[in-house]
């Protein structure tokens, strides 16, 4: 079973993501920021991470070189309302085991999608 871990500070946002993600079929947790996440993932080891980019606390630059220290394997899928340009997406895709990038607010059955796709990759 595909193992998600959703971290994103907005607790309305996560629950409804948890639910429907656990309703699809995957094993998901989540976490309410970046020191709560990094405080889970080694004993939930996710294939996939859905990251919001704005958080406060620790920076995603401190968490994906965080991940990269560990040699995390799972996938990073960004989840954030900025959108970027095409440079400014191969930056994205260079800062550790970023897969995709989603802006908010979204499509859910697309989202799921990315998920699936992803996990090929």
């Amino acid at each position: 079973m595909t193992r998600i871990m959703i971290v994103d500070d907005e607790k309305d946002f996560r629950d409804m993501l948890d639910l429907y993600l656990r309703k699809e079929g995957f094993e998901t947790n989540t976490a309410e920021d970046g020191a709560d996440f990094l405080k889970k993932i080694d004993d939930f080891a996710p294939d996939i991470v859905t990251l919001d980019v704005m958080m406060p606390g620790i920076t995603t630059r401190k968490i994906l070189d965080t991940l990269k220290e560990k040699k995390s394997k799972s996938k990073i899928i960004l989840l954030t309302v900025v959108r970027y340009s095409e440079a400014e997406k191969q930056i994205i895709h260079e800062m550790g085991n970023i897969v995709d990038y989603v802006t908010k607010p979204f499509d859910i059955d697309d989202f799921k999608d990315r998920i699936v796709k992803n996990l090929d990759k």
